[in-house]
């Protein structure tokens, strides 16, 4: 099995009997692929192959007669947990007692559903293997570790599965881990020796059976398969203030209230929190996903724990780094005998959470159905994000007529129908690569959650975004302008107390305050920098290096400003001052009202210009 010399001689005994093999599991893990190298495929697009593809083809069980061995049929059975074949009905719909032997499927995590498999083999008195695919690709995302061990790793997934098929009541579990693109390494090798065993074994016993059993067993093989945000009441006017604005403003009220309300706003911007959840099937990339937006990779301090097994035992909440208001909330698994999906909605308290990202590595199933359809009771907002896409996308190159713009598109439709399917309405599908943010609709899903929230959350989401493209650098110089606006106007009347020295030191205060936020919030800061050098695999002096304009945040002292003040001062000409004073009369009969506008207003504006450019070096350099 696998090649012209796989199997045993005894293979040709018996002619008239097919040795019935189901490959079965959830949807996408690779069972077709599976089926293809057990009949010694190298590829699979050679003629007589199963259908592989990124989405769900399968909807019958199909038999796939052995190329050499015609009384061989491997079975490729649909996946459990669609929303044609729903988990609990599964078993019903699929007639289990016509196969002699399972091959059990996974790729990711040992999960509720294949929990409900072993028990409805071990009902009906067959034996099964269980084989975890896709190795390599596991391997491969595990190598950034500074810790990694091919061999602890290979050793940690099977007892993962060793001991969960043991508390599913096998007793003495076999379990095998594969690459479909390299057979010859891992477990394949010992997977087909173990089917071999079993061939013999079936073999000796249909050798002891009646004519009677025999002519039965004939007919039945004969017969065809069944088938079957909360909205801010916060005015945006005063957000987006600019000078026209304020001048309407001041028209209706008193300048200590404008400047009591932009106080405020200033204040509401500081402490506003955001709570993200991040939910979906266990190994979808959930936790990987939670250190992508908040800038850091899978193995910097801090990050959430990522592996190859579930690690996600409770709910878990990460601030971000830098701006910890923000929060992402890393939610264990659905569908795993820990948290199986009737009792996970009890477990975990959906309600505290301002939205949600389902996370996906492959098809659709009924626990995304499940966790889309309690989230819309609440009234909250979900988004469907398709993880590892790199992964389909280096799978399916290997097809003569690949076409990416088409598999992509392929991927979104599926996901989008069965989305329309489970809630009645056209939800956003997001396809996005861990290893690089820039690909794919990462920058797509960043835009639509900016867009749904309200003003005070998308300020704070904005900040807290990681810094991957040109576009996410602009967002984040227009968010922070019309803060400088509001920093401004503070500055401004706090000129108008007639206290010796508070206009100069108030200054101070802010404007430090400000350019240090500035830095970090365009990741110029020395943590953001370390953690970006360690993620590129480059010098952090390197990175430092690209930095022309702007000082570093543990630099910027009173003196600094200071300095930097009287070179600003030098900019706010009498000419430009009386500007400030034809739009908004009433700064100029403030005690250094105007003047203090002005020299607040062009000093942090010039600075965040730095600062974009010094921005946009670093991302260069660490590309590079």
């Amino acid at each position: 099995m696998g090649g012209t010399n796989s199997h045993p001689s005894s293979i040709q005994e018996l002619e008239d009997v097919t040795f019935n093999i189901a490959v079965i599991g959830e949807t996408g893990t690779g069972k077709s692929s599976l089926v293809n190298a057990l009949r010694g495929m190298k590829t699979d697009v050679e003629g007589g192959a199963a259908v592989t593809d990124v989405i769900q083809v399968l909807n019958e069980p199909t038999a796939y007669v052995h190329p050499e061995y015609s009384d061989i049929t491997l079975w490729d059975l649909p996946g459990i947990g669609t929303n044609e074949f729903k988990s609990e009905e599964y078993v019903k719909n699929i007639d289990l007692n016509k196969y002699d032997f399972f091959i059990i499927v996974s790729e990711i995590r040992f999960t509720e559903d294949d929990q409900r498999l072993v028990h409805a083999i071990q009902k009906i008195k067959r034996k099964f293997v269980y084989v975890r695919t896709k190795v390599d690709k596991s391997l491969e995302s595990e190598r950034e570790n500074p810790n990694f061990s091919e061999e602890g790793i290979l050793k940690k997934i099977r007892n993962h599965y060793c001991e969960n098929l043991t508390k599913a009541g096998e007793p003495s579990p076999r379990v095998f881990v594969i690459s479909r693109w390299h057979l010859e390494m891992y477990d394949f090798p010992c997977l087909v020796n173990a089917l071999k065993d079993e061939l013999a074994d079936f073999k000796r016993e249909v050798s002891r059976w009646s004519p009677e059993k025999k002519r039965k067993r004939l007919d039945r093989s004969n017969e065809p398969p069944k088938g079957s945000f909360l909205r801010s009441a916060i005015s945006r006017t005063i957000l987006k203030l600019d000078l026209e604005n304020l001048t309407l403003a001041l028209e209706k009220e008193d300048i200590s209230d404008v400047v009591a309300k932009t106080q405020q706003q200033l204040d509401f911007l500081t402490n506003a929190t955001l709570d993200i959840a991040i939910t979906g099937r266990s190994g979808a990339g959930k936790s990987s996903l939670v250190n992508a937006l908040r800038g850091m990779s899978d193995y910097d301090e801090g990050s959430a724990e990522t592996g190859v097994i579930q690690t996600t035992m409770e709910i878990k909440g990460y601030p971000h780094p830098t701006f910890p208001k923000v929060t992402l909330w890393d939610l264990p698994g659905i569908g795993t005998p820990e948290f199986k999906a009737k009792e996970y909605l009890r477990k975990v308290n959906f309600s505290k959470y301002d939205f949600f990202i389902i996370v996906s590595a492959g098809r659709f199933t009924t626990n995304d159905i499940t966790l889309a359809r309690e989230i819309q009771k609440m009234k909250k907002q979900f988004y469907y994000v398709r993880t590892k896409i790199d992964i389909n996308i280096d799978s399916e190159k290997r097809k003569q007529n690949f076409n990416e713009h088409e598999t992509l598109e392929k991927i979104r439709n599926d996901c989008s129908e069965n989305l329309k399917k489970a809630e009645g309405s056209s939800s956003r599908v997001f396809l996005v690569s861990r290893s690089d943010l820039s690909l794919y609709d990462f920058p797509s899903l960043h835009g639509t959650l900016e867009e749904d929230l309200d003003d005070l959350k998308r300020h704070a989401f904005i900040m807290a975004s990681p810094t991957f493209s040109g576009e996410m650098v602009k967002k984040k110089k227009k968010s922070l302008e019309s803060l400088i606006w509001m920093l401004a106007l503070v500055s401004c009347f706090v000129g108008a107390v007639p206290v010796p020295g508070l206009s100069l030191a108030c200054d101070i205060s802010i404007l430090m305050g400000a350019m240090v936020h500035f830095c970090k919030v365009f990741g110029l800061d020395d943590n953001s920098l370390h953690v970006l050098a360690k993620r590129v695999g480059k010098p952090v002096e390197e990175l430092r290096s690209a930095i022309k304009n702007t000082p570093l945040p543990h630099t910027i002292t009173t003196d600094l400003v200071l300095s930097l003040l009287s070179k600003s001062l030098l900019c706010a000409t009498l000419t430009v001052i009386e500007l400030v004073c034809d739009f908004v009369p009433v700064l100029g009969s403030i005690v250094g009202g105007a003047s203090s506008f002005v020299c607040t207003f062009f000093m942090l504006r010039s600075f965040l210009q730095s600062v974009e450019v010094d921005a946009a070096n670093v991302r260069a350099k660490a590309t590079k």
